[in-house]
């Protein structure tokens, strides 16, 4: 061995980072190895194609870090393991990974790790800073994205199939692309040792499957990945090509290109160390331009992450809603929590005792960390399943549909699933243009699941961690009503864009601190200035202020009342007096049915139909015509009474 590798030691400060790369001088590995056995490299290249075992010298030992340089050596198709004593194990810090395997491909062997690839020519590109106040998150499965044989792409399932997707996403207006985990993890589920009282009962007549009958039944797969990993490398199986980390980088900077930042979920177990944890996201930021994280762990080191210089400007999204950053001007940290998705649920869905939550979530944000809403996500019914199911539909996934939660504050509408009657359709539409409204008219940063813009259904599934097929795919070939709410959203999408006022980066608070007659917001009942909000109130008009989002570099805003009615009867809302030379006028409504105001009204109430949300803007006319629009607005009550 000592005449095929010249093994030398390596400087104390060339220690870090661990892992294995070549540097000028030869293959330098770096690895952390506790316990008493043998430890070493598992090497194997054109000369050692079975592997060859280089174990770790112990005066390369700092700590429990083992450092060796392999002289000389700069075998470019090399790939290797590691080894302590008879096991042998992936370099956790890989950063590259050698998977010759399909994706829900069960593994004979370990796939082996390989040292990082040449450099990457970025050109001009670099990490795109977001404001939460600006961000519209949009959240996708690398694999389900573009996997359904409807999705059109050359590359279905793969980061390049994300790449083609771009210019839809840009149409749609979204600005933030959260990527489910896509770090390089094992998709084949371990065998339950577990029985069931089926396989307890042939067990007992000795009846169970045969070996051949085994072999043939599909392994199950983590479609969401959710689990530990090689947390440097991004998952080979989502590549079409061999270079993973190269096409994965190809992805992000097309995104950076078209104006959209690029955001990871991670999963780390509680006894991940919290070093390493920073260690991680710092990598990805740096080797690969990420935007941001989405945190999930049971013991998250929140404020060490949220501290660290490097992720300043980095979205970092977590379900710590305690989290302070210190000075509050970077806003780094997020909380994504369950009370937007659960109150604003049962509030749509027409609940008792909710308007007093949906009016707190509806204005809720925070100088110190970044609030996100949604209303459906990748746990849970999608959007369109959320008004056409009563109860989960989990038997796929073949636990007796004991998984997933069992309350989802969803309701079918009238049928559990699929409708033809027409009736039935028109009001699915109805609510899910509702969510829509409420989670894009709320003041924390929306977000979205890939495909619910569009009605996609995952067939009443609220927990598919499991499925791989057309239950989680995207279906891209939209019906009528997908289309319809598809415009919707992207209408609404660039409204809230287009108005600061709609997405403050301070709190509203409901008070007239600029002395201009109107407050940022205000709520308002069947009278303006008089909402109801008794434990039977469903209906709501609020009203924003756009004078509260000038600025030295743009022009007077609009004022925006949405008027919300919840219940399954029609009512009316007051709209308040508006200023001299500013009229309400109708902008969009949830339902089908024309709203009763006119143009020409200054101040008048708006009967809005059942379960249908209506928004009204303003225009600038003339004093004479705001007099006649008066005029002729009290005439028409006047005929209605009559």
């Amino acid at each position: 061995m000592q005449k095929t590798f010249q093994i030398k030691s390596v400087n104390r400060a060339r220690i870090y980072p661990l892992g294995v790369s070549f540097e000028e001088d030869g293959l330098r590995v770096s690895a952390v190895c506790e316990g008493i056995e043998e430890t070493g490299l598992l090497l194997y290249d054109r000369r050692h194609r079975d592997g060859v075992r280089i174990p770790f010298p112990e005066n390369c030992r700092v700590g429990a870090v083992y450092t060796m340089l392999l002289s000389g050596y700069h075998d470019k198709t090399c790939s290797y393991l590691f080894y302590r004593g008879e096991e042998v194990y992936q370099d956790p810090c890989c950063k590259r990974v050698c998977n010759p395997y399909g994706y829900g491909v069960p593994k004979s062997d370990l796939p082996r790790c390989q040292p990082a690839a040449e450099t990457y020519e970025w050109g001009d590109d670099k990490n795109v800073h977001i404001p939460y106040e600006e961000m519209l998150i949009y959240a996708l499965h690398v694999r389900g994205f573009t996997k359904h044989r409807s999705s059109g792409v050359k590359w279905k399932g793969t980061y390049a199939g994300v790449t083609e997707k771009i210019p839809y996403m840009q149409e749609l207006g979204v600005n933030m692309a959260l990527l489910m985990p896509c770090y390089e993890f094992d998709e084949i589920m371990p065998e339950n040792t577990a029985q069931t009282m089926e396989q307890a009962i042939l067990t007992y007549m000795q009846e169970l499957p045969s070996a051949d009958e085994k072999e043939k039944k599909k392994p199950r797969i983590n479609y969401w990945g959710y689990q530990p990993g090689l947390y440097y490398v991004p998952k080979s199986a989502y590549a079409h090509s061999k270079d993973a980390a190269g096409e994965f980088k190809d992805m992000v900077r097309a995104f950076h290109k078209a104006g959209i930042g690029v955001s990871m979920q991670f999963y780390f177990p509680p006894e991940m160390r919290a070093v390493e944890i920073l260690n991680i996201l710092k990598h990805w930021v740096l080797e690969y331009h990420i935007d941001g994280f989405h945190l999930m762990s049971a013991a998250l080191p929140t404020e060490l992450i949220a501290g660290e210089p490097l992720l300043a400007e980095t979205m970092l999204l977590t379900g710590d809603g305690n989290v302070r950053t210190g000075d509050g001007k970077t806003r780094n940290m997020g909380h994504l929590s369950d009370g937007f998705l659960y109150d604003m649920r049962r509030f749509i869905k027409g609940d008792d005792n909710m308007i007093n939550q949906f009016l707190f979530h509806l204005r809720e944000n925070k100088d110190e960390i970044g609030i996100v809403n949604s209303i459906a996500r990748w746990d849970g019914f999608r959007l369109a399943d959320l008004v056409s199911y009563d109860r989960k539909h989990n038997e796929e996934n073949g636990e007796n549909n004991r998984d997933g939660i069992d309350y989802n504050c969803s309701w079918n509408c009238g049928v559990e699933g699929k409708s033809r009657k027409k009736s039935i359709q028109e009001l699915r539409l109805r609510q899910m243009k509702n969510a829509m409204t409420v989670l894009l008219m709320s003041q924390g940063t929306p977000l979205f699941y890939s495909g619910d813009e569009f009605a996609n259904t995952q067939g009443g599934n609220n927990n598919p961690y499991c499925q791989d097929n057309d239950t989680t795919w995207i279906k891209w070939n939209q019906t009528e009503a997908g289309r319809e709410l598809f415009a919707y959203t992207k209408f609404m999408i660039g409204m809230r864009k287009a108005h600061r006022i709609l997405h403050s980066r301070t709190l509203l608070r409901g008070i007239d601190t600029l002395s201009c007659g109107f407050p940022d917001i205000s709520f308002h009942g069947r009278e303006a200035w008089r909402p109801d909000t008794s434990s039977a109130s469903r209906c709501m008009g609020i009203m924003y202020c756009g004078f509260y989002a000038v600025d030295e570099e743009q022009e007077e805003e609009r004022f925006f009342y949405i008027a919300v009615n919840m219940h399954w009867q029609m009512d009316y809302l007051g709209l308040p007096k508006l200023p001299k030379g500013k009229l309400w006028t109708y902008a969009a409504s949830t339902g089908k049915e024309i709203p009763e105001i006119e143009e020409d009204a200054s101040s008048q109430e708006i009967c809005v139909p059942a379960r249908t949300i209506v928004m009204c803007t303003t225009k600038d006319v003339p004093v004479e015509t705001e007099k006649a629009g008066r005029k002729k607005s009290k005439k028409s009550r006047g005929d209605e009474k009559e």
